[in-house]
């Protein structure tokens, strides 16, 4: 597995962002369409259908190599359109995979595991950031699915989940155009968060996330006080 680092991850999305805008030919603007981006300039396809869940597991969508495709779980249909930021998100992380860590040139090539029916794996995503790499015909009995359990299932990495993460969040939330958003706020205001996060149709958890690690934002978790840096908790920050 490939490491990144967090600014090689920016650069890759922005760079992926500058052709979204050539194939629009039309700048970025907010809320970033993921669905759009996935397809124009990853090739991925968004599909809803029904994703078998193992016991315990709440699984949001996966990655299906290949057949291109980010797959929502229809299982999960009414939370998800409940909370587009969630949806966004998944599909933002899902990109990541694809991006980061698929290999293009080995998909259509013979594979011991591959079987005749489409989606031989299926790379799955949980609410709790498991990544769980299945078999489908194992998925079919009641054995399979406990074998695999045992198995396959596993934490992610943590260099994987992440970079997938950072990614996601740098789609939605491009940098140039956070930096220039932010700015214009007075970020130790919970409400001018809020507002921020609906204007990029993200959570306020992942706007949060995201302006701490362009050190936009910092929480004192101790007194849960906003600065608008983490050097201002000690009295100093450099000027925007």
């Amino acid at each position: 597995m490939s490491f990144y680092r967090n600014e090689r991850i920016e650069e890759i999305v922005e760079r992926r962002l500058l052709e979204f805008e050539r194939k629009m030919e039309k700048p970025l603007s907010i809320p970033l369409d993921v669905e759009l981006f996935s397809e124009q300039v990853l090739g991925l396809s968004l599909l809803w259908e029904e994703i078998r869940e193992l016991p315990g597991e709440v699984v949001l969508g996966g990655l299906d190599k290949e057949r291109r495709l980010i797959v929502m779980n229809e299982r999960r249909l009414g939370e998800l359109e409940a909370n587009p930021g969630r949806l966004r998100q998944t599909i933002g992380h899902e990109g990541g995979h694809w991006d980061l860590f698929v290999d293009e040139s080995k998909l259509d090539h013979p594979d011991l595991f591959k079987t005749a029916a489409t989606g031989a794996f299926a790379y799955r995503s949980s609410v709790g950031g498991r990544q769980i790499e299945v078999i489908a015909k194992l998925l079919a009995s009641e054995t399979g699915r406990r074998l695999l359990q045992a198995i396959y299932a596993r934490a992610d990495k943590p260099d994987e989940a992440r970079s997938v993460n950072r990614y996601g969040a740098a789609v939605l939330m491009p940098r140039p155009i956070l930096v220039e958003e932010a700015k214009r706020i007075d970020r130790t205001q919970w409400p001018n968060l809020y507002d921020l996060a609906r204007r990029f149709n993200v959570s306020i958890s992942s706007l949060r996330v995201r302006l701490e690690q362009l050190d936009l934002v910092y929480l004192d978790e101790r007194t849960k006080t906003l600065y608008p840096c983490r050097d201002a908790a000690a009295g100093q920050c450099r000027l925007f």
